[in-house]
């Protein structure tokens, strides 16, 4: 039932926003009290425009709950949460720095606009997918006109995600106008393509020769600082990075131990002997076991194996167990046994009233309603094919309207209670009135499935946990490791002494969540970026998803360029490789000093002789991969002409260049003119935002709070 099972979720749903409410609230408190910076309320700064922490938190909690009534998830995971709270972040700094664009430009969204791509013949995507026939998959533009003339009466959550999508088709429709704006003015003169054309289809028949590096053993080569610090001076530019950090550390998993887990067994066994005796099942299970009782009917094979043959080979009142599975002990007491289908089908016309909350426009009282149920009853009993007409046309459930009151199959106990009692009890063709807490149906039994033997057990379950005394004394552990480490040093020679694991995580970013292993690991990702520690320094004991953690600070790097201490290990192949170039050139020249020499020249130093035809567009050449500085000096090269020895990323190279072979002649370049402004479009539309992130001044304080 679409909209019974609408409602029941929604009920999860308000438990879900009063606990967001509440955390929000004692959120607010510690950040007053507790933040790094005492006073600090804002959560950054986009070109000097603050970002206030309580417009973040309000953005953050909105997204949330889109992206759960987008998913149909109750509840989001830690995961999801963080990602959303870093969306959130992007979108904000996106928002902003594009505004302020479309201010300056005078760019607007008025109100007939926003009223077609919300009314008009094709509205906006966002539109379509929100007010598409769930059964159907079909968008239905009478669906949007009755949610609008019925706005000021709907629920207030469901109005307030209306008005989110209407910023949001606002947002995309400035969005779209000012990436227009750019790609539009973009033009390729005829010049400019051209030159492409000729770039892509002028071709050089060259001869290669490659002295390569591997023709140089690294163990002859000796590196000093002074080639590290050539290497950096010529190549610093490359080296950008963003801040990261390095960090080692020890896991102290919290675990049962022998003690715990005999204390458990033998409250399990005393369990066994007063689950057989008692005789409120419900309550007994409900007080001793770690999950409530479940009274769903089960089919063969869908309860533990350990469970299901005596289960469904037993009289009620058969206990077993207690048995042991995944650190959880388990015992089993069969209940019912009865004959029952897997699934129902019924259709229904739901007669609310007010007060129901399933019809805002309703003014039934309940005795009225359930006279006009009586009245249909009546008329559908008497007359059948009336059904499916009353269905369609006074039915609450507008969802079910749309089908004529038809539910399809739903598995047994799919419903509200006495729903599917009154389907799983009648008989198909039956036409019955039942009242529910959304008000009165009348339901016409359509279908059942073959009935099966199916079971109702009461499980009592027990986990094997640890007791507070062996948490305590794991923390006193880790506690005590955390002081005696001091430094680096008795970080290692304790690991060594205690035959720990130590593990590493590297380039932690700043907008990171979990480590290697650990998950829901933002507090050590947050220690690890505190201006206060440096490199040596030993962090307090994390406790992290059921293990305690202590670690140790390896490495630090800042945003901007790496230093060159940082890099040595990375780059010292191609400070090698650097090495070997300047002695295959020095050889090189001492050998080869023209044309005539090259024949006898290459053979003496064993370097490699290829031909091949090459493009100025080309970034690989053939048989070493990419050589663009290689292919760029040849085509600055004349006929006949011999290069110097050149500096390659595979080979120093001698090439010489044979024959020029032109592009073939062109007149008309439209084609090469529309490609390269559809690739400049293109984008347009991924990179101008990044580009005003590029020039943008940033302040990002997301670390103090989270």
């Amino acid at each position: 039932m679409a909209l019974i099972g609408d409602i029941r979720k929604r009920s999860g749903l308000l438990v879900a926003i009063i606990g967001i409410a509440l955390a929000a609230f004692i959120l607010g408190d510690l950040l007053s009290n507790r933040s790094p910076r005492r006073g600090v309320n804002t959560i950054g700064e986009i070109n000097g425009e603050p970002i206030l922490a309580t417009v973040f938190n309000q953005r953050v909690e909105e997204n949330i709950e889109a992206r759960k009534a987008n998913s149909g998830n109750e509840n989001l995971s830690a995961d999801e949460q963080f990602q959303t709270r870093q969306s959130t972040w992007d979108q904000l700094v996106n928002e902003t720095l594009l505004m302020k664009q479309v201010e300056k430009l005078g760019l607007t969204v008025s109100k007939q606009e926003l009223d077609d791509q919300i009314r008009g013949i094709n509205p906006h995507m966002y539109i379509q997918q929100s007010f598409r026939d769930p059964q159907t998959g079909i968008f239905d533009p009478a669906t949007v006109l009755n949610f609008l003339q019925n706005l000021d009466n709907i629920d207030p959550q469901m109005k307030q995600r209306y008005l989110m999508i209407e910023k949001a088709i606002k947002e995309d429709r400035l969005n779209t106008k000012y990436s227009n704006l750019i790609s539009k003015a973009y033009y390729i003169p005829t010049a400019f393509a051209k030159r492409d054309h000729e770039a892509k289809n002028t071709k050089i028949k060259a001869r290669f020769y490659g002295a390569a590096y591997t023709s140089i053993a690294d163990s002859l080569i000796t590196l000093t600082d002074k080639d590290y610090q050539k290497f950096y001076k010529e190549n610093k530019h490359r080296y950008q990075q963003e801040a990261s950090r390095d960090i080692e550390y020890v896991t102290f998993d919290i675990l049962p131990s022998a003690d715990d887990r005999e204390k458990t067994t033998n409250e399990v066994q005393n369990l066994y002997a007063e689950f057989v005796e008692t005789q409120n099942v419900v309550s007994f299970v409900n007080t001793t076991s770690d999950v409530r009782y479940d009274s769903t009917w089960l089919k063969r094979g869908s309860l533990p194996y350990q469970l299901d043959s005596v289960m469904f080979n037993s009289e009620p009142g058969v206990t077993y167990g207690p048995f042991l599975e995944n650190n959880v002990y388990t015992i089993g007491r069969l209940v019912d046994v009865q004959t029952r289908p897997d699934s129902l089908r019924a259709s229904h016309i739901l007669i609310s009233y007010a007060g129901t909350n399933v019809n805002p426009d309703t003014k039934l009282t309940k005795l009225q309603a359930s006279a006009k149920a009586d009245s249909v009853l009546n008329v559908v009993k008497n007359n059948a094919a009336k059904f499916d007409e009353l269905a369609a046309t006074i039915n609450d459930d507008q969802t079910a309207a749309r089908s004529n009151g038809d539910l399809n199959w739903f598995v047994d106990g799919a419903m509200v209670a006495p729903f599917n009692a009154a389907v799983l009890n009648g008989r198909v063709g039956d036409i019955v009135k039942v009242e529910t807490q959304f008000g009165f149906h009348i339901i016409k039994i359509t279908g059942k499935t073959t009935p099966n033997r199916k079971v109702r057990v009461a499980m009592v379950k027990r986990s094997i946990e640890p007791s507070s005394r062996t948490i305590q004394d794991i923390y006193t552990q880790a506690s005590q490791f955390a002081i005696e480490a001091k430094n680096a040093d008795g970080f290692n020679k304790l690991i060594e002494e205690k035959a720990y694991t130590k593990r590493l995580a590297e380039r932690i970013s700043i907008d990171q969540n979990n480590l290697p292993g650990v998950p829901q690991a933002r507090e050590i990702v947050r220690w690890s970026f505190n201006k206060d520690n440096e490199i040596g320094d030993i962090s307090q004991v994390f406790d992290i998803e059921g293990r305690y953690l202590v670690a140790i600070l390896k490495e630090k790097r800042e945003k901007g360029f790496a230093t060159i201490d940082q890099l040595k290990e990375f780059v010292e192949p191609l400070v090698k490789r650097d090495k070997k170039a300047e002695q295959l050139i020095a050889e090189i020249n001492k050998n080869i000093t023209s044309l005539a020499d090259l024949d006898k020249g290459y053979l003496a130093l064993d370097m490699k002789a290829d031909t091949s035809e090459v493009s100025f567009s080309a970034a690989n050449l053939p048989g070493y991969g990419r050589e663009e500085q290689v292919i760029g000096i040849l085509f600055s090269m004349k006929p006949g002409e011999m290069s110097k020895p050149i500096k390659g990323n595979q080979a120093v190279f001698v090439v010489v260049a044979d024959e020029i072979i032109p592009a073939p002649p062109k007149d008309d370049f439209t084609t090469d003119q529309r490609s390269l402004s559809n690739s400049f479009r293109s984008r347009t539309q991924r990179e101008s935002v990044e580009a005003l992130k590029r020039k943008a001044k940033i302040e990002d304080n997301r670390l103090m709070f989270y």
